[in-house]
C-alpha cells in the first residue's frame, strides 16, 4: 500500500463521491482516483492506494483510503474554517475564532458546539449552527467511513446514511446493515454480504424481514406486479435466505411468517393473503376510487347541437368521419372519462385532433391540457394535436421523491385533459394524475393496449377497460392506412400471423441473415445507406430488444458511431470514465433532469464543447446538446445522465417515432421475441421499416402471445355489480348517487 501526503491542486473530474484530481507532495505530482468526497482545490489529504496503469490515461493511484490531517496549528485552523467546506464562516469570523480558542479551537467547537461561538463578534445561533455543523460533520464523517470501510460499506453509502442518521450512523449500521436496503443504496444480496462481515445470525429478524421486502419489491418492479401472492413470496423468500446455508442456519417457514406478520405494519400490506408493497397498494387503492366517481358521473356538457358543430367542422375540412370516429367524439361530451383505443391507422389521431378544435370552439374560454408519459410522447402528441403538450410530471409539477404540486385541494386548472400513450402509465403516475384534477375535469385517455404495458407495477390502460369504463376501440383501418406495409404488417403481427412483402411498395424490407454478428453489420451499412439517402443521424432509429449480445444496444452503439460519426483531430471529446462522447454523437438522456427539463429517453445530438460561466462566476468546460433546437448544456459531472443514443432498446422507443427504424429479428433473443415487443417496435416507423434476420424469428414473435399477466386489484376494485348499487354501494363514493 502507497501512502502520500499533499496538496490537491487540479480537480479532473468529480460526480458525487468519486474524484479525478493531481496530487501535489512535497517531491512529486501525482494522478489520484476514488471515493474521495466532499474535498476543495487547495485542500491537504492524505491517500493510500494501489498504482495502475490506465490504457489512455497512464498511471494514477487507485485510491483505496484516505484521510484529512487534523490542522495542528492557529494558521492550518484558520486556512480551515476559511474554507468552502465550513459554511457561514467567512475569514472575519474565522480569524475571531481562531484568535479565541488559539490551537484548541476545533476541540471546543467539537465539544461546547454552538454555545462557544454565540459569544464572538458577528455570529448568532444560527451561524453557529452551521458553522459546527461544518466542522462536526467534516471530521466525525471521515471517522464513520473509515470504521465502515472494512465491511464493505462504501464512502458514497455511508454519507447517504450519515444524511439520514448523523453521529449515530455506525451505531445503526452495526445493528441493522439492511438499513441500507430501506434506503435504496444497495440490494439484498449486498447487504447480506456486509452483515456477514459483521457477524449478524444468519436466522436474524432483520434479516428475514429485508429478504420479504426485497423479494416483493423485485417481484413487483420486474414483471409489473402491485403485489405478489402470499404462498409464492415466502416460497421465494425461503429460497433467498436458505441458499447455501448450514442446517443450523436454516431460516423456517414459519419464522418467515411470523416476520410477515411483523412487517405488515410497516411497509407492507396483507389484503386477503395478497403482499403489496405499502406505497402500491395506497396507489391502487386511492386510484381506484376516483376512477370509479368518474364513471358514473355524467356530463352536463352533452351537446343538442352536436350534429351542427361536427357537420361544420367536416366540411370545413373536406372530411369525413367514420360511424365510430363520430361516436367517439359524442362520448366525449357525454361521460367525464373516456377511453379512446385503437391500432395505427385506425384514426386515432383524426378524432383526438377533431375533438380538441371542436372543444375549442365550444368551449373557447375552457382550459385544454395535454400530456404524455414521456418527452418524446409529449412532443409527438403535441404536433400531431397543434396544441401544447407536456410530460404528465411537468403537468402535475411532480418530481420524483416529492408530492406532486397538484393536489389535495389545489388542483390543475384544466376543464380538458387529453393523455395520450396510457399504456406506458403506471398505477402510482396514473393516481397522482389523477389526484390532481377537478372533480369536474373532463378526461380523455388514449393509448394501443397492444403496445408494451408500463415499465413500472400496474397494468392501467388494461385494467381501466376490463373495469368497463366508457370505452371506445377503433379497429377500421383507413384505406390511406391500408397502403403501408408497416401498418398492414402490424396488424398482422398482432393477429399472429405471417408477414407480407409488395416489391411494387418500398416502405417495408426484410434482410435475410442468421449470424447476428452479420446482423449487426447490415444494420450498420443499412443506416448508413439512408443516411447517403438524405436521411439525418436524427431520422434513424435503430432498435433491439436487447442491451446485451452483437445485436444489443451496447455493442450496436460502438459501431453505429465509428461509422457514421468517426473520431479524427478537428472533432473534440470527452472521456469521462468508460464513457466518450464526441462532437455529432447521437445521445439519450437516461434520467430525468427536471431543472434542465430533459427527461428520460429524450434524444439528442451533441453540438459543440465550449464554457460557459456558473453561478458562482467560475469558467466551467460544458458540452452541449442539441435537442430539436433546444440545446442544453452538460459539465463533466452530468455526463452520468448520458449514453450514446444510435440504437435503444424498444423499451426506450415508446411513445416516439422515427422516418427510418432498423430490427434485429435473431432467435439469439429468443426470450424477448414477443408478440407486444416486436409490435411497439413496428409502429415507431412512420416511413420505412427494415428487419434483418430470420423468418422464424419472426414467426416465433407473431405467435407468442404470452406476455406476463400482471398481478394486480385496480379492475377488481373498479368491477361494481347491479347488487351492489342496489345495496347504496356508491353512496360516499359518487357524489350525489
Amino acid at each position: 500500500m502507497n501512502e502520500y501526503t499533499g496538496v490537491i491542486t487540479r480537480i479532473l473530474y468529480q460526480h458525487e463521491y468519486f474524484l479525478i484530481a493531481v496530487l501535489q507532495t512535497d517531491d512529486e505530482e501525482i494522478k489520484i482516483k476514488g471515493s474521495i468526497y466532499g474535498v476543495e482545490k487547495g485542500e491537504k489529504v492524505t491517500v493510500r492506494g494501489e498504482w495502475e496503469n490506465h490504457p489512455k490515461y497512464g498511471k494514477q493511484l487507485a485510491v483505496e483510503s484516505w484521510e484529512r490531517p487534523i490542522p495542528q496549528t492557529e494558521e492550518q485552523i484558520l486556512a480551515f474554517l476559511s474554507s468552502p467546506m465550513v459554511k457561514g464562516c467567512g475569514k472575519k469570523q474565522a480569524r475571531e475564532i481562531v484568535q479565541t480558542f488559539g490551537p484548541q479551537t476545533l476541540a471546543i467547537i467539537t465539544k461546547e458546539r454552538e454555545s462557544c461561538l454565540t459569544g464572538i463578534n458577528g455570529i448568532g445561533k444560527k451561524r453557529a449552527a452551521k458553522i459546527v455543523d461544518s466542522v462536526v460533520s467534516t471530521f466525525e464523517v471521515q471517522k464513520i467511513v473509515s470504521e465502515l470501510l472494512v465491511y464493505g460499506i462504501t464512502a458514497n453509502m455511508a454519507l447517504r446514511v450519515y444524511k439520514e442518521y448523523g453521529l449515530n450512523t455506525t451505531e445503526i449500521l452495526k445493528r441493522n446493515p439492511y438499513t441500507l436496503t430501506e434506503l435504496n443504496l444497495i440490494g439484498f444480496l449486498k447487504a447480506d454480504e456486509i452483515a456477514r462481515r459483521m457477524g449478524i445470525m444468519p436466522t436474524s429478524g432483520y434479516r428475514i424481514e429485508a429478504c420479504l421486502q426485497y423479494v416483493l419489491k423485485k417481484q413487483c418492479f420486474e414483471s409489473g406486479h402491485t403485489y405478489i401472492p402470499k404462498g409464492e413470496l415466502l416460497e421465494e423468500a425461503e429460497k433467498a435466505l436458505n441458499h447455501n446455508a448450514n442446517s443450523s442456519d436454516m431460516v423456517t417457514m414459519n419464522e418467515l411468517e411470523n416476520s410477515l406478520m411483523g412487517t405488515e405494519e410497516k411497509l407492507i400490506v396483507n389484503e386477503d393473503d395478497c403482499i403489496f408493497p405499502k406505497f402500491l397498494h395506497h396507489h391502487e387503492k386511492q386510484l381506484s376510487k376516483k376512477l370509479l366517481k368518474m364513471k358514473f358521473a355524467r356530463s352536463d356538457q352533452g351537446m343538442s347541437n352536436f350534429k351542427k358543430y361536427i357537420d361544420k367542422y367536416q366540411k370545413e375540412h373536406k372530411m369525413i368521419l367514420a360511424e365510430k370516429q363520430r361516436e367517439a367524439i359524442q362520448r366525449l361530451f357525454d361521460e367525464q372519462l373516456l377511453i379512446l383505443t385503437g391500432g395505427p391507422g385506425t384514426g386515432k389521431t383524426t378524432v383526438v385532433r377533431t375533438m380538441i378544435d371542436i372543444y375549442k370552439k365550444m368551449y373557447p374560454k375552457e382550459t385544454i391540457s395535454l400530456a404524455a408519459p414521456t418527452g418524446r410522447a409529449s412532443r409527438k402528441l403535441s404536433h400531431m394535436a397543434g396544441h401544447e403538450a407536456s410530460t404528465i410530471h411537468r403537468l402535475i409539477g411532480y418530481r420524483q421523491g416529492d408530492e406532486p404540486v397538484y393536489q389535495g385541494d389545489n388542483h390543475l386548472p384544466c376543464n380538458l385533459l387529453v393523455v395520450d400513450e396510457m399504456s406506458m402509465v403506471d398505477v402510482s403516475l396514473a393516481n397522482h394524475l389523477i389526484q390532481a384534477l377537478n372533480r369536474n375535469t373532463k378526461v380523455l385517455f388514449v393509448g394501443d393496449t397492444y403496445q408494451l404495458p408500463s415499465v413500472s407495477p400496474g397494468n392501467v390502460l388494461g385494467d381501466m377497460i376490463k373495469a368497463g369504463l366508457p370505452t371506445i376501440k377503433l379497429s377500421e383501418v383507413f384505406r390511406q392506412a391500408q397502403e403501408s406495409q408497416i401498418i398492414q404488417n402490424a396488424h398482422r403481427i398482432n393477429q399472429g400471423k405471417s408477414i407480407l412483402f409488395d416489391k411494387e411498395k418500398d416502405d417495408f424490407f426484410f434482410l435475410l441473415q442468421k449470424d447476428p454478428e452479420k446482423i449487426s453489420a447490415l444494420m450498420v451499412r443499412s443506416a448508413e445507406r439512408f443516411m447517403r439517402l438524405g436521411y439525418s443521424l436524427s431520422d434513424i432509429l435503430l432498435l433491439s430488444p436487447m442491451r446485451k449480445g452483437p445485436v444489443g444496444t451496447t455493442a450496436l452503439n460502438e459501431k453505429l458511431r465509428e461509422a457514421l460519426n468517426p473520431s479524427g483531430p478537428e472533432k473534440y471529446e470527452w472521456q469521462i470514465g468508460h464513457k466518450v462522447f464526441r462532437e455529432g454523437d447521437k445521445v439519450m438522456q437516461i434520467q430525468t433532469d427536471y431543472d434542465k427539463q430533459i427527461f428520460n429517453g429524450d434524444i439528442g445530438i451533441v453540438q459543440s464543447f465550449t464554457s460557459e460561466t456558473d453561478q458562482n462566476g467560475d469558467s466551467v468546460d460544458v458540452m452541449q446538446v442539441d435537442y430539436g433546437g433546444k440545446v442544453i448544456s452538460y459539465t463533466r459531472r452530468d455526463i452520468q445522465e448520458l449514453e450514446l443514443g444510435y440504437a435503444i432498446t424498444i423499451h426506450k422507443s415508446q411513445g416516439g417515432e422515427a422516418p427510418v427504424v432498423i430490427i434485429p429479428a435473431t432467435t439469439s433473443h429468443y426470450i424477448m421475441l414477443a408478440r407486444n415487443l416486436i409490435y411497439t417496435g413496428m409502429t415507431r416507423a412512420t416511413e420505412k421499416l427494415v428487419f434483418i434476420g430470420t423468418e422464424k424469428a419472426m414467426a416465433i414473435a407473431a405467435q407468442n402471445d404470452q406476455s406476463i399477466q400482471r398481478n394486480s386489484k385496480l379492475a377488481e376494485r373498479m368491477m361494481v355489480s347491479d347488487k351492489q348499487l342496489n345495496n347504496g354501494y356508491l353512496k360516499g363514493v359518487v357524489p350525489n348517487a
